[in-house]
């Protein structure tokens, strides 16, 4: 008779334990959208900058001009913000901008078309959708 009782005990321990890790039921899944699953999504965007004053497009751009483009691409980073938050209509934050210099081929016809240099940003937005509410 002990042995019984033992043997019961085992298998009542045995079911606890099985209806335990039963999953519980779930409710219908939410609509799908742009933000799921992660709520944040990245946007990456690359902007470009002439430097201006080069009489000769394989001479080095002087430090003021190097600096003039590089604001123009930290102004146009800070601006595509406000365009995605209205496009998105969504949290915006910069994330990361690289930025460097670099010879662009202008497309002009020769054997050797000229380069004039450019200032190059490649910026990375974090979107989030905003809170609902009132």
């Amino acid at each position: 008779m002990r042995s019984f009782v033992v043997a019961a005990f085992a298998a009542f321990t045995l079911i606890a334990t099985a209806s335990a890790q039963m999953p519980s039921p779930r409710g219908p899944e939410p609509a799908p959208s742009a933000f799921d699953p992660d709520p944040i999504i990245q946007i990456t965007t690359t902007f470009r900058a002439r430097i201006e004053g080069l009489a000769d497009p394989r001479a080095v751009p002087s430090p003021t001009a190097q600096d003039t483009a590089r604001r123009a691409v930290y102004n146009m980073a800070a601006n595509e913000c406000t365009v995605l938050i209205e496009i998105w209509r969504a949290e915006c934050r910069l994330n990361s901008l690289s930025v460097y210099m670099a010879l662009v081929n202008t497309g002009e016809p020769g054997p050797e078309p000229p380069q004039f240099p450019s200032m190059i940003g490649t910026a990375v937005f974090e979107l989030k959708p905003r809170p609902s509410g009132p």
